[in-house]
């Protein structure tokens, strides 16, 4: 419960008060994979759980209570592992804790007719015309998202967006040897060669930081989407290359496994805080490119120590709203995230007009953000390309993803529930003057 109000109240990254729970508390694997369950399971579906309290829940209660009852409702309605009769008696105690015994008498009340009238509910919201409100009920996208996906894609594609992200994320790695990775996780794993990224291997149940695989380099956990960037960038063992935004350094390696230090490979990789370029060096040293990976303290914003037309290759991963990571991190889509576009996309202007003056002719500019907005990618690209006449967009269908992964320029837009993925943008740029 501490962790949902946290997580509400403050605007806590769920993800992050999570595991730093189960970190401090002693759980078993049942009980510590329960509680990810539950508390992802009712972040991903408060506006669906509101609704099924709406009919019983009348007047506005503390947010402590509210969360006692959607823990509660979600474990009654989406989950059978927990009988109604000990979920009852969970609630009750905790109430009592918190207040006398006319609210442990409400929340009896409320959870008693959740379980005799909720799914009967739900299922009636199920049968219910498609609306932006019916949508946004049932999938727990809050409406302004339900208005822009609607505008952009469409009523029904809004709602398959909104289904996949109340779906199981699974762990994806990305491997050196995809055959010989997959033959040595199946022991202990269910995994499959991901259908997207040719060096991807998605994971459906575990842990494999622990995996001799992982602790030797073999493997390093990365999303399917974030590994076709690399390959965007049609790299050269020779290449000197910038990653202007490279914590935690997922791509800067998978760029450096690509480059040759005795030809003159090396990547460049920045980041504003040292714990971060600690991160990034970490991976370059497990994974065996620390030799061809220099990581500094910068702000991309400001590159004017490197010289001019110096790289062959800039990788600008801007900081954006992440709105393609709500699967993973659901709490992004009750943020007021959408409020911070303008200022993001000025971060991103600025990025962009520090790096590519140090693109040399010839030489490739690869854009990419994990978020799903036209305003942090399509248009934000066109717009760099209408002041920058000296670059121009470099389709890659070489990449033979498939055909719904591009847009009409041949950019990559991935949005997530094409294939469990988060969602991901990139375009590549080439300087041809």
């Amino acid at each position: 419960m501490k962790i949902l109000v946290d997580v509400e109240q403050n605007q806590a990254y769920v993800n992050l008060k999570l595991d730093a729970v189960l970190k401090e508390v002693p759980l078993s694997t049942i009980d510590a994979n329960l509680l990810t369950e539950i508390v992802y399971g009712v972040t991903q579906r408060r506006l669906t759980l509101d609704y099924l309290l709406e009919p019983y829940v009348k007047k506005a209660i503390p947010l402590w209570l509210r969360t006692i009852l959607r823990l509660s409702t979600f474990q009654m309605i989406f989950l059978d592992k927990i009988p109604a009769y000990a979920i009852l008696n969970e609630a009750s105690e905790i109430t009592k804790i918190k207040a006398g015994q006319s609210i442990v008498n409400f929340v009896n009340g409320v959870l008693r007719n959740i379980d005799r009238n909720g799914k009967e509910r739900l299922s009636h919201l199920m049968m219910q015309p498609r609306t932006k409100e019916v949508v946004s009920l049932r999938t727990s996208l809050p409406m302004w998202l339900v208005t822009y996906f609607d505008t952009l894609y469409g009523l029904e594609e809004t709602e398959k967006i909104g289904y996949s992200l109340l779906e199981k994320p699974y762990l994806s790695v990305r491997a050196y040897d995809v055959d010989k990775a997959i033959n040595q996780l199946s022991q202990t794993f269910m995994c499959e060669k991901s259908p997207l990224a040719p060096n991807g291997i998605r994971i459906h149940s575990g842990h494999v930081a622990q995996t001799s695989l992982f602790l030797q380099g073999d493997i390093t956990i990365q999303d399917e989407s974030s590994m076709l960037v690399a390959l965007c960038g049609a790299l050269e063992e020779s290449d000197k290359v910038l990653d202007a935004c490279a914590a935690p350094g997922g791509k800067t390696t998978h760029i450096a496994h690509f480059l040759n230090k005795e030809k003159g490979g090396i990547v460049y990789a920045l980041d504003l805080y040292e714990h971060k370029i600690k991160l990034i060096e970490e991976n370059a040293k497990r994974l065996h490119v620390d030799d061809v990976v220099e990581a500094m303290i910068k702000d991309a914003r400001d590159v004017s120590s490197f010289s001019d037309n110096y790289f062959d290759k800039v990788f600008v991963d801007a900081p954006c709203s992440g709105l393609g990571l709500m699967r993973r991190k659901p709490d992004i889509k009750y943020s007021k995230v959408f409020d911070t576009i303008s200022s993001l996309s000025a971060i991103q202007e600025d990025i962009l007009e520090s790096v590519f003056p140090k693109v040399a002719v010839g030489g490739r500019l690869i854009y990419s953000t994990c978020t799903v907005t036209l305003e942090e990618n399509e248009k934000r690209m066109a717009q760099f390309l209408k002041t920058h006449t000296n670059f121009e967009r470099v389709p890659l269908y070489d990449l033979k993803l498939p055909k719904e992964c591009y847009t009409e320029y041949g950019e990559i837009s991935i949005l997530p529930h094409m294939f469990g993925t988060d969602g991901f943008y990139i375009c590549c740029l080439k300087r041809i003057k």
